[in-house]
Formats: structure tokens, sequence, C-alpha cells
């Protein structure tokens, strides 16, 4: 992160009066998952008929609605873990995904928003996927939140009875695993998770440590969650803390599923129909926030952890840097997915809503991450950061109150994320309207996706430097002699030395990657498919 501006005048008279009113104010973070840029359909001024986001579209039209604003990683743990810290994986220590076996997870040195919130004295909640370790003290009732409902790791890492539509298609989790053909490998399972060598392996679904259903029902899942959303917030009602509401879907993350009232909804197809079943959910947090009268004391927040997932690459012939380039599944956001560098790996649908305090109707294209929100909160509830350790992420409440525009000077990296090269690698770099590639191509691919194929990958030591403000799919690079070329690489080049400095002088952390299959959580260790449902 580059130097930034201080807040003005007006900004903080804002931040202030909101700080010291009578009531704190209260957050719901909205984390969806592999959702594209073009899935909001208010990305796409879509009528409310033709868009599968209505209650979405909604809270963007009574609030900002920001069209550059990015994922801190292309994939979900690391994506998550500097979500919850503010920092990026090569910081926090979770650069590649947290296996459902893991000895550890998020260091435990690290501090997530949760745990400051908490000790501020909000009462805090999260609903959803966790993916940052389940073990002891990595579980989420550990890092700062008081109740946890959700899936410790990706729907896509073990089966369930009932499973959803997957790409390839996923079977039910057999009764009886012990004499089962192993699953790695199979052309009906996706292989993809270290995991998932034994992914007979059965879902859990915990509520607080206790693994409530095992395998989870995937069809009903979304409604367990809506359950639980609405019943924490109308505990709060009589409350005088504050509250902090993660909710991390499920949603669009593969196997796809949905429940049954939202076949054939939308015009789009099952995709479409599961689309619309996450954005009921959001509608009904809503609804029950106005019922429970805290909606004009309530921030919420919505964003995705990383671009879709994929089923073919796209390749562009003879020219080579762009071979690896992935084809998402359904429309949107460019031509890219998830794992990679480009766009639509990490570019994603994001808004804030907040009546009374952030003016309705906005669209704001300043360069923002989602590693912003952890330092924004923290102002917004007067409440100090944690100390001994820097931040990528910044206080934008000069956005949101402000009206102010974050972007010429403004560095955002991108770390590799599974695509190629050394996970967490910070070799795509986007410097206000440019972004430098000094990687490209793929050497790993699900084994689903791209026939098998993976592109070759290349060095640049000479960057491919694209305009993003003309070029959003980085589809013709700058001309390497060109004045433009030369004035953007100085300034990439400046931020890269920035940053790696700035990373070298910090208290970083790393990871304990240690699998140990009794790490896994089973309701019943003593059946191979871990059961607790018939």
């Amino acid at each position: 992160m580059l130097p930034t501006s201080t807040l003005t005048a007006v900004t903080l008279f804002t931040v202030v009066s909101v700080v010291t009113g009578d009531e704190r104010p209260n957050f719901i973070i909205l984390f969806a998952d592999d959702m594209a840029w073009g899935d909001l359909g208010a990305n796409w001024n879509l009528p409310k008929t033709a868009s599968d986001t209505p209650n979405l579209d909604e809270l963007s039209e009574g609030g900002m609605r920001f069209t550059d604003f990015h994922a801190a990683a292309s994939i979900c743990s690391p994506s998550r873990a500097s979500l919850l810290t503010g920092r990026l994986g090569i910081r926090n220590g979770i650069t590649q995904l947290v296996p459902s076996a893991a000895v550890g997870g998020l260091p435990l040195n690290e501090t997530t928003f949760a745990e400051v919130l908490h000790d501020a004295g909000y009462s805090t909640a999260m609903i959803g996927k966790w993916h940052l370790g389940n073990n002891g003290s990595f579980h989420p009732i550990n890092r700062g939140f008081d109740y946890y409902f959700g899936l410790p790791f990706s729907p896509d890492s073990g089966c369930t009875d009932v499973p959803g539509r997957d790409i390839p298609s996923r079977n039910p989790c057999p009764k009886d695993l012990r004499s089962s053909t192993p699953l790695s490998g199979r052309s009906d399972y996706d292989s993809f998770e270290d995991c998932t060598g034994n992914s007979g392996y059965a879902l859990p679904l915990y509520e607080n440590y206790t693994v409530v259903e095992q395998p989870l029902d995937l069809w009903n899942l979304s409604a367990s969650y809506a359950e639980k959303t609405v019943n924490f917030l109308k505990q709060t009602q009589n409350s005088d803390k504050p509250f902090l509401m993660y909710v991390a879907f499920t949603h669009m993350h593969v196997p796809l599923g949905h429940g049954s009232k939202f076949t054939n909804m939308s015009v789009n197809g099952f995709f479409g129909d599961t689309l619309r079943e996450m954005d009921n959910i959001v509608g009904d947090i809503m609804s029950t926030l106005r019922a429970i009268g805290k909606e004009d004391n309530t921030m919420v927040w919505f964003t995705s952890d990383n671009g879709p997932w994929v089923i073919k690459c796209q390749y562009a012939g003879s020219q080579g840097p762009y071979i690896g380039k992935w084809q998402e599944i359904y429309g949107g956001g460019g031509s890219t997915g998830k794992l990679t560098p480009w766009e639509a790996g990490h570019r994603e649908p994001a808004l804030v809503y907040w009546p009374g305090r952030i003016k309705p109707g906005q669209v704001s294209d300043s360069l923002l991450s989602a590693m912003d929100i952890f330092p924004t909160i923290a102002t917004i509830a007067g409440v100090a950061m944690p100390a001994n350790r820097k931040f990528d992420g910044i206080d934008i409440t000069e956005v949101l109150f402000g009206g102010k525009r974050i972007y010429d000077g403004r560095a955002l990296f991108h770390p590799n994320s599974a695509s190629s090269g050394t996970m967490g690698d910070l070799n795509t770099v986007r410097v206000g309207r440019y972004k430098a590639l000094y990687l490209t191509g793929q050497d790993f691919a699900p084994a689903a996706a791209c026939g098998g194929k993976t592109g070759p990958v290349q060095w640049h030591s000479l960057p491919l430097i694209f305009n993003i403000d003309t070029d959003p799919a980085e589809s013709s690079p700058l001309n390497q002699t060109s004045a433009e070329y030369k004035a953007a690489l100085g300034n990439i080049q400046n931020a890269l030395i920035f940053i790696m400095d700035d990373i070298a002088n910090d208290n970083t952390t790393i990871a304990n990657w240690n699998t140990e299959p009794s790490c896994k959580p089973c309701c019943n260790p003593n059946h191979v498919a871990c059961r607790c449902k018939d």
C-alpha cells in the first residue's frame, strides 16, 4: 500500500458524529463465494425482472456501489484471511487453501476484526463458510465470534447425502465408505482440494463447537443459514450491546444447490435459481433489521471472496502471454476466472449500505480492496487497530462519507493463487489505472477445467502492462517502447520496492500446513463416514 492522503474535514466530522452518537453502530458483512462481478444485476443496470439479485440491487440503490473493488486473493482461504485481518497472505501466513485435516489455520498471533470488536464490547456471530482452520484454537469461536454456525471448509471438499449441481457431477455420500472405490482422480469428482483424496469423507455442519449434521444437507443449507441469521438479529433487539454479524455464503461455489421453492425462479437456469436463493437471504436479513428497528444504525457490506469457477480455457492462438486465461462458467466479469491474477479472478461485486449515513444512489470507481473493510469499521466503531503490525487495507471513510475518490497512486497487489508460481507471491501489481503482470500462464488446473490442459508459464522481466481504464478485458498490453509504458513501469517498480521493504520490516506470521486425519471434524469417529444422521 502506498501512502494516502489524510481525511478531509467533512469526513472527520461525519465519522466523529457516528462514533459519539447515542448508540455504537452495528456491522453486517456479507461475503459471497466464487461470485463474478457480472453476477450482480446492479452492475449491468438490469431491470428488476431480469436481475437475479433484486435485494442486493436495492441495497446498492440505497447506498454506494463500487465498480473497481477487489478481493485480496483469487482463492478462498487467503482471501478470507485477508478480509479478517486487513493484511495480505504474505504477512498473515495464509497463502493457500487450508485443508480439512489441517493441524493449524490462521496463525493465532494474527488478529481478526471480530476479536477487536468483541474486545470492544460487541456481540459477534459468524454464519457460513470459515475455511481458516477448525482444530482447537483455530475454530471461529476462538477467533472472536460468540456464535458460529456453518461449514468449516468448502462444499466440494467432501460428500453430501443430497448433492447439488456440480461441474463435474457429484455422487451422493455412500452409506459406508470402507469398501468404496477411492475417489481421487475419478472423473466424476473434483480433486482440486488436497482433502479430496478421501472425498468420501462426509461434510460436517457446525453450531459452535458441535457437529450438528454430517453429511450436511446441501439443498437446505441456505435455509438453515437464513434461520440462524434471523435468530441472531432478533436476539439483539433488546440488547444494549452493538453487534457484528459476518455471513459467509456457500453460494456460488460448486456444487450448486438451492431449496425447491427457488426452482425455475430465474430465467438463467440452475445457476440463476441458486443466485436468487442467496439474494433472498439478504432480503431476509434486511427485513429483520427493519423489524427490530436497527436498520438505521447498521452498516451493511457486501462483496465476494474471488471470481467464479471455470469449465474450460480460452486460448489465444500464438499469443503466448495470454494462454491460460480461463473462461468463467456463467457470464459476467470478463474472460477469466478464479485462481488467476486476471481481472475477473479478483475484481468483485461490492456495495455498502447505511441509511441516513451514506448518501443513496452513489457509484464509486475508487480503487478499493476487501482488506479496507477492517480499518474502516474500526474507525467507525471508534476502536484501535491491532498494534505492532502493518496493514494493506486502508480506512476508506473519506470515500463513504466525504465523496473522495481514491485511485491515482493507490497500489493493490494480487498474489499468486494457484494458477502459477509460488502461492502468495506478489507478481501482479495495480497502481492507479495501470496493471502489470510479471508472471502469466498456469501450471495448475483442476482436472475438470481446461480439458486437463495448462498454459505455459512465462516470466516477463518487463511485465505486461494494461491500462485498465481503457482495456478492462486486458486484451492489449501497452507497447513497451511507449512513454506511457515507461511511466507506468516506474510507478509499478516503486510500488513493489515499497511493499517488499514494508513486509521485510513488519511482524509477519507463517501458518502451520501440517495435516492429521484426526483433525477432520467427525460426529461419530467410530464410523468411517462420520455420520450423525440417518
